[in-house]
């Protein structure tokens, strides 16, 4: 999903992850209220498609007039038998889903409002809200099954979800370990392996998957920075950095196999300990992994440990037991920070 600028928050507890990730799927489903209730491919007017449009991936992509209805909907068919192959992983369960269940299927878990939202700027879907059975369904345009299921059903399809699957690992891992990733260079790696494998190379669908598939923050325009999702203002690490200059990063097997895991080794038993302390302490309406991930992430951007310690007592139901500011006097320090933050241990 996108990132905005971030508005000045005092407290930590107001921008850790799991807060900042609720904050998005709330202003996601905020959107998907106001979408039109007509589709592409409804009998729409040339002014009516005014109101589909503008927040159409195609619209961000050409940042130019509005072409005519034919025109839009030549090209929105024109790509999808391509563009199917390269959807994130939420979206591809989605447009399955509905292939199988005659074009609809209810938005019941909270994490598909971004997928739906995605393949409504796709102009592959409509959304019907049902607010009296606080109910939204996601429906798929008639028009777009043929191609979808023609493009599922090709030979490239299993083999470019082979790349996607190895590409998202190796950008999660990245992310992880950096904070953030200007998109323009494992896109362009991305489109050479492809190519290289003789597969359909898109510059804009792989834009468009990245923009489903991660955080991301736009820059200009069809230029974008991906963001790892605890990080709260990538405008603050990025000024960081200029001041500093980008020092290099040897990257090694266990540095990216910890990536991909979420947790790299050196991290590994200060989480554990955290684990175990918090385990039957949690308020009951918080996570505990979720409680866990969100010191974790303060720390890699570079949080004091008296910050993390007023996080860790807003989230217990009891108070503080020296076990847990042990371990979280652990988890400050063994966590490895972002670069650009203020050091205790540092990539």
């Amino acid at each position: 999903m996108q990132r905005f600028a971030a508005f000045p928050v005092e407290r930590w507890s107001d921008k850790v992850m799991s807060v900042l990730r609720e904050q998005q799927l709330e202003a996601c489903q905020e959107r998907l209220s106001r979408c039109p209730e007509k589709g592409l491919f409804d009998d729409i007017t040339q002014a009516e498609l005014g109101e589909i449009y503008p927040g159409s991936y195609l619209a961000w992509e050409k940042g130019a007039a509005q072409p005519a209805l034919r025109q839009v909907r030549e090209k929105v068919l024109g790509m999808a038998e391509e563009e199917v192959c390269f959807l994130s992983s939420r979206e591809d369960n989605l447009v399955k889903r509905m292939l199988m269940a005659g074009g609809v299927t209810v938005l019941d878990d909270w994490e598909d409002i971004s997928a739906a939202e995605s393949l409504i700027k796709r102009m592959w879907c409509v959304i019907r809200i049902d607010e009296e059975n606080d109910m939204a369904t996601l429906c798929l345009q008639g028009e777009v099954t043929g191609q979808l299921v023609k493009g599922m059903s090709s030979p490239a399809y299993s083999l470019i979800r082979q790349h996607i699957f190895r590409f998202d690992a190796t950008l999660n891992a990245l992310l992880y370990l950096s904070g953030f990733l200007h998109a323009a260079v494992p896109a362009r790696h991305f489109l050479e392996q492809l190519r290289a494998d003789k597969l359909p190379a898109d510059k804009r669908i792989v834009g468009r998957y990245l923009k489903s598939a991660f955080d991301y923050w736009e820059l200009e325009q069809e230029d974008m920075l991906l963001v790892h999702p605890g990080l709260y203002d990538p405008e603050n690490l990025i000024s960081r950095l200029k001041g500093m200059g980008v020092p290099e990063m040897q990257l090694t097997h266990a540095m990216m196999l910890g990536g991909m895991n979420g947790l790299l080794p050196e991290e590994a038993a200060s989480a554990d300990s955290m684990r175990f302390a918090l385990h039957g302490a949690v308020r009951p309406e918080l996570d505990e992994e979720d409680v866990l991930d969100d010191l974790r992430m303060m720390a890699k951007q570079g949080a004091s440990l008296e910050e993390m310690r007023e996080v860790l007592e807003n989230c217990l139901c009891v108070l503080p037991t020296p076990a847990m500011l042990g371990a979280l006097y652990q988890v400050h320090m063994q966590t490895v920070r972002w670069i650009g933050m203020a050091p205790a241990v540092l990539n």
